[in-house]
């Protein structure tokens, strides 16, 4: 168990010779530790569960997954509480917590996610079928609006009807001939009348109506004649309603082979974009379905989610509560250092800085004899350069003034050298201009020549 502890310690940010130094903080670092495991652990569970809803993962890809999820959270959360220092100010320590306390955050609301979808998993999928249904309803009226389909009920019919008069052999039927319609309401006409007739003259001869004496009387046989006048009436509309009947099946008769051959003509033509029409609605209905089919992933579950919240105030409450509760498990590790920074130094932490202020003193100590040994040893090499470097200046000196003075003596000899050759020219230039003062004449100021 001791090995335990300070493994979990050590998790926790501890270093394990301070905490022999100060044993009194070895259970505050245990407990660190065990944050950190127990947020890794909801994190590795949040993700299998995204695996397995998002992306239908079999279960042990997500377990594998999640696992590996959980060690990167617990490294970088266990990063973030080993690189928060105790600063000597609190509000360096608070500046200090900020970036990873966003970061944190940020985490938190990733891991919260999966978990808090899985919690009211019921309630989504109940409202991600009713999100599925009225999507479904909306793409059918959408389809059913849409103008590129507009013929096809039309198409339909003509095909049906089409079909019809090729199996019926062109004949249209009987009931479409307007003068065999004509013939079958006369026929029903002059059959009302008789049975009228007919039951007026019955009437009169039992006397239950008309004079109330029975029998058959003069009055009875002007009935009967009229209803045997009825009879004739309605023996020749039968007449003429068979003989128009034969005239109109033989017009259906003679016209029937080439109404088959324009119905077949019109059949293929319709028939052919009935079917590219009803291809091409049933080709947008499969990808629809296929969409609906991929519809119930995180982000359809968010949606629905949302959507209950929106309507059930309780239930968005605790949505809001749960998701809070995870976050706030992610950012334990982090508030929990950043709380201990701002508390009053303990034990751990003086012996913690006065370890590194002497261990920095001591290295600083050791830096220092270092230097002072590397300079005693480069002391000699270094005094031979100066003097090497002093006497090569001097030497430089002698022959720059070495040279000077012989260059100086050269130049003093050229000019002796000139003056010497140029004296005589000198004093006869000197005698000519004596002598034109002496008489007047204008002063020649050309040089003299040899």
């Amino acid at each position: 168990m001791s090995r335990l502890g300070d493994d979990l310690a050590t998790l926790g940010g501890a270093r394990r010779e301070m905490l022999e130094l100060a044993p009194g903080q070895r259970q505050r670092y245990v407990s660190m530790g065990l944050v950190l495991i127990a947020t890794a652990a909801v994190s590795a569970a949040a993700a299998s569960f995204a695996l397995a809803m998002a992306l239908t993962a079999p279960v042990w890809v997500a377990v594998v997954v999640g696992v590996m999820w959980g060690l990167v959270i617990l490294a970088i959360d266990r990063m973030l509480v080993v690189g928060m220092p105790r600063q000597p100010r609190a509000s360096a320590n608070l500046l200090f917590a900020l970036p990873r306390v966003a970061l944190a955050l940020v985490i938190g609301i990733v891991v919260a996610t999966p978990l808090t979808l899985q919690v009211f998993e019921r309630e989504i999928a109940a409202e991600t079928e009713v999100m599925a249904l009225e999507a479904k309803q909306a793409f059918e009226e959408e389809l059913a609006a849409d103008p590129r389909y507009d013929d096809i009920e039309a198409l339909t019919a003509s095909v049906a009807a089409q079909r019809a008069l090729i199996a019926d052999g062109g004949r249209d039927a009987l009931a479409a001939d307007p003068d065999y319609a004509a013939a079958q309401q006369a026929t029903a006409a002059a059959q009302a009348a008789y049975d009228e007739a007919n039951r007026v003259w019955l009437a009169e001869l039992d006397g239950t109506a008309g004079t109330g004496i029975v029998g058959d009387g003069p009055i009875t046989q002007s009935k009967k004649l009229d209803r045997d006048g009825k009879l004739a009436a309605l023996e020749a509309a039968k007449a003429a309603e068979a003989e128009a009947k034969a005239q109109a099946e033989a017009r259906i008769e003679a016209g029937a082979a080439e109404s088959v051959a324009q119905a077949e003509a019109q059949l293929a033509a319709d028939a052919e974009r009935l079917d590219r029409l009803v291809a091409a609605r049933d080709l947008e209905t499969a990808r629809f379905e296929a969409a609906a089919d991929q519809s119930t992933g995180m982000l359809a579950r968010l949606e629905a989610l949302w959507r209950i919240g929106e309507r059930n105030a309780l239930l968005g409450f605790a949505h809001i509560m749960i998701a809070l509760l995870f976050v706030c498990i992610e950012l334990m590790p982090v508030l929990t250092k950043t709380l201990q920074n701002l508390m009053v130094p303990t034990a751990y932490d003086d012996v913690t800085r006065i370890t590194d202020e002497t261990i920095v003193a001591a290295e600083r100590e050791r830096a220092s004899e270092r230097l002072r040994a590397l300079r005693d040893e480069s002391a000699p090499a270094a005094d031979v350069a100066r003097y090497r470097a002093e006497l090569r200046r001097e030497s430089g000196r002698r022959v720059a003034d070495a040279f000077v003075a012989r260059q100086e003596a050269a130049e003093l000899a050229a000019v002796d050298e000139w003056a010497d050759q140029r004296a005589p020219f000198i004093a006869a230039r000197a005698v000519r201009e004596w002598e034109r003062d002496a008489d007047g004449a204008p002063v020649d100021a050309s040089p003299a020549k040899a």
